[in-house]
């Protein structure tokens, strides 16, 4: 009974206590949050975009084609290295629609490398068509496409491929005259020759007789 008035009268070093409890349990709690927080790998959402590009926008057939994709993402990006099968896929236009195109690459193009090829961010990577030719063996408009692991857009590259230029004949040509005025006073020439010839001849005939 003396207890509770005395802390009835004099309430302030109870309050004191449950406050520096208090005081105490949300220090403890924010460190260890903070601590479980420090040991965690934050990922922030990926920005940026992935480009595809080629040599040249026109190719001769038998010309190797080859192709760069640059990284803009602020991480990394993978694609499948799905060798003997073509790097990249290929499309074509025949009749107003993009057709598929396939071809394969001999073993020996194929190294024991990786089966995932990684880009670091802002970073490339080239490449190109040369262990599979068949792919662009004919003139026309092809379409390159690259498959990103992840990447909801298809970086791709219209080329066009075209026949091998005719050879050119550098023989040189008979020379002709053009000039019909020099041709045919040579030729008036030789005639009246010949008839004041004939004349001659005539002339002499007739002094004899």
């Amino acid at each position: 009974m003396n207890n509770e008035l005395k802390h009835y009268r004099n309430p302030i070093p109870l309050t004191i206590f449950w406050l520096a409890t208090y005081l105490a349990i949300v220090t403890i709690v924010g460190t260890a949050f903070w601590f479980a927080a420090d040991q965690v790998q934050s990922h922030t959402l990926p920005t940026g975009n992935v480009t595809l590009t080629t040599d040249y926008s026109k190719y001769v057939v038998g010309e190797t084609v080859g192709f760069t994709i640059k990284n803009n993402y602020n991480s990394s990006i993978h694609m499948e290295n799905s060798c003997p099968d073509e790097p990249l896929t290929v499309y074509k236009l025949v009749d107003n629609k993009w057709v598929r195109q396939h071809a394969q690459a001999s073993p020996k193009d194929c190294p024991a490398e990786s089966r995932e090829v990684s880009v670091a961010a802002g970073q490339s990577v080239s490449g190109s068509f040369k262990a599979w030719p068949k792919l662009f063996s004919t003139p026309g408009k092809y379409r390159v496409v690259a498959f990103v692991e992840y990447y909801n857009s298809l970086p791709y590259k219209d080329i066009e491929i075209i026949d091998k230029p005719a050879p050119v004949n550098n023989s040189p040509a008979a020379v002709t005259d053009t000039n019909p005025s020099t041709t045919d006073a040579t030729k008036n020439s030789d005639e009246t020759n010949t008839t004041d010839s004939n004349n001659h001849e005539i002339e002499e005939e007739l002094e004899d007789d």
